[in-house]
């Protein structure tokens, strides 16, 4: 009864019943999927480029560079997992400008890779996917870099050309001041130090005295299970003793500092954070509307079903089992839209938030909420028979002998 259309003036439109109840189930699945991986994705720093805990980072006006105290101590740290020294500027890539990163080959901490791998050797690079894209390029190609014009040596590199190897999110660190532009979730590029002129690199990472050479970030990455209060208290020892090197030093040093700063997050990531309860809204919305589809196809279906349900009443069936009937009709309804709408809502959730992150240039990580996923299965089939009660109470009711007189 629950999956026969009928024919005539009894016919109920069963398959549109079921494929709404596939479609509402699967809509609400595809929502609670992508609802999910959006909060993943506000929640998890690395997703977006920052693929470390926090950085040091020098401030003040003759700052600039992370003294090698610093690196020795976060080498005896209990609480440091890994950690890579940085520089920032700004470089042309065959002929625009582009803000790089660049690290030693094979850094233990850098930016998390999209495709291809991470720069392992010299005449590596990696770029940001709008980077790649805006250059025209594809991995395995090359590119030319150069800084500057021979007048500038040893502030200069000639055309240098890099494979591209990779693609990655980067994170949003750099500052207008120092550079034009800096790098962002799809834009930059990571190259090692081994591409750059010798003169060139000690010129970037030299200080005032050689006390305060050093890169201009320091990435920090703690252990998965370090205490965040201790850690973060180690990490300002480790800063206030660079301090005082910038003190220490001869030549107007003193009043730089080192900051450890924590998550720096692009203006993508901070707008979709207001995005809040919308999510919840949407399935709530399209929730209501699986309710009420059931409910007026269960309505449509005691009506047009009468006859049949009288032709039951006189063979014995009492008013319990013809509500029953009905409660299995609904049940049907619900379980082929679980078994059938479930399956195709994660594949379609987990595509749309792959689009999306892509689109974003963010790690396409999608997250299934499994314990939602349940609580929709459940829901589904106890909302059906909720909405099942007025339409068996009507089935119960029907009138056996002025029905079949009337037939």
């Amino acid at each position: 009864m629950a999956l026969e259309p009928g024919e005539g003036r009894s016919s109920v439109p069963v398959r549109s019943a079921l494929l709404g109840s596939i479609l509402a189930v699967a809509l609400v699945v595809t929502t609670l999927i992508f609802g999910s991986s959006l909060q993943t994705l506000v929640s998890s720093p690395a997703l977006y480029g920052w693929n470390w805990t926090y950085i040091l980072n020098p401030i003040g006006s003759g700052g600039g560079n992370v003294p090698q105290v610093a690196f020795t101590m976060l080498h005896r740290d209990p609480y440091v997992a890994a950690y890579s020294g940085a520089s920032y500027n700004d470089v042309e890539i065959d002929g625009q400008a582009v803000p790089f990163l660049i690290e030693n080959a094979g850094a233990a901490v850098a930016p998390p890779i999209l495709s291809g791998q991470p720069v392992t050797a010299a005449h590596e690079i990696v770029l940001g996917a709008a980077t790649l894209a805006q250059l025209g390029k594809h991995l395995g190609d090359t590119v030319t870099l150069t800084y500057g014009a021979p007048a500038d040596a040893p502030l200069y590199v000639p055309p240098t050309r890099l494979r591209v190897v990779g693609t990655a999110t980067f994170p949003a660190i750099g500052f207008a001041s120092t550079v034009s532009d800096h790098t962002s979730m799809g834009t930059g590029a990571l190259l090692a130090n081994q591409d750059l002129p010798k003169q060139f690199a000690e010129l970037v990472q030299s200080g005032p005295v050689p006390a305060l050479d050093g890169p201009n970030l320091a990435f920090v990455r703690l252990k998965p299970h370090a205490p965040p209060t201790a850690a973060l208290a180690s990490l300002r020892r480790i800063a206030q003793a660079a301090d005082q090197a910038f003190a220490d030093a001869p030549g107007g040093a003193a009043g730089n500092g080192i900051v450890v700063q924590g998550v720096q997050r692009p203006a993508e990531i901070v707008n979709y954070k207001t995005i809040g309860i919308t999510p919840v809204l949407l399935v709530s919305g399209l929730a209501l509307g699986a309710i009420a589809a059931l409910a007026l196809t269960l309505l449509a279906s005691v009506r047009q079903r009468r006859r049949d349900l009288a032709l039951l009443k006189t063979i014995g069936f009492v008013r319990r089992q013809l509500a029953a009937a009905v409660a299995w009709q609904a049940t049907v309804a619900g379980l082929v839209g679980i078994v059938v709408g479930v399956p195709l809502g994660v594949i379609a959730g987990r595509w749309l938030w792959n689009l999306f992150a892509e689109q974003i240039y963010a790690v396409p990580y999608s997250t299934i909420p499994v314990w939602s996923l349940v609580l929709v299965g459940v829901g589904t089939l106890v909302l059906a028979n909720m909405i099942a009660a007025v339409p068996a109470r009507t089935a119960a009711r029907t009138p056996t002998a002025l029905l079949l007189r009337s037939e």
